[in-house]
């Protein structure tokens, strides 16, 4: 390995003794090089150093984009908070290609206002960095037809008994 790709310091982590050392993966220069990666249960994997660099954005992209889901959920719970008059519960599924709002209406028909506010909060939604966004308006009755049963449950009205569940704990 040359010493463009491997650089020790000679500095000691915190009183831990350990030498630390940093090694240099370039996917540009080196595509097809490989490296061998060992996990904390001492299993060894090898990988090219374009491998190991696509996982390394693929892992940065799911923390942006969970962190940009649990700050949709919580604004979807806000924009459901300003329209209890309007809606029992919602309920939020994750597709390969989407994320899915499923809004239960206060009414037994499709609401002409609620549809509308829905639209706005699915054009906000559509730029808040967790992809394709469609949010329905599914009346009680049709409720197991539309939403999965591992959909998460992200708002219920106070006191409402249409789920058998609480709000689920999709933000840590």
């Amino acid at each position: 390995m040359t010493e463009a790709n491997q650089t020790v310091e000679s500095s000691r982590a915190k009183g831990s003794g350990a030498v630390r050392a940093s090694n240099i993966i370039d996917a540009k220069h080196e595509p097809h090089r490989i490296y061998t990666v060992i996990d904390a249960d001492e299993g060894a994997i090898e990988r090219t150093a374009r491998d190991v660099s696509d996982g390394s954005k693929l892992l940065s992209n799911v923390i942006l984009w969970r962190a940009n889901f649990d700050a949709s959920v919580a604004r979807v719970r806000a924009w459901c908070r300003d329209r209890s008059d309007l809606l029992r519960a919602a309920l939020v599924d994750i597709r390969s290609n989407k994320v899915l709002l499923y809004f239960v209406p206060a009414s037994d028909r499709y609401d002409l206002d609620l549809g509308r506010d829905m639209t706005t909060l699915e054009v906000e939604l559509g730029s808040a960095g967790i992809g394709y966004v469609e949010s329905l308006q599914v009346p009680a009755r049709s409720l197991e037809r539309f939403a999965a049963a591992r959909s998460l449950v992200v708002w219920v009205r106070a006191g409402d008994k249409l789920l058998d569940r609480e709000e689920s704990q999709v933000t840590h």
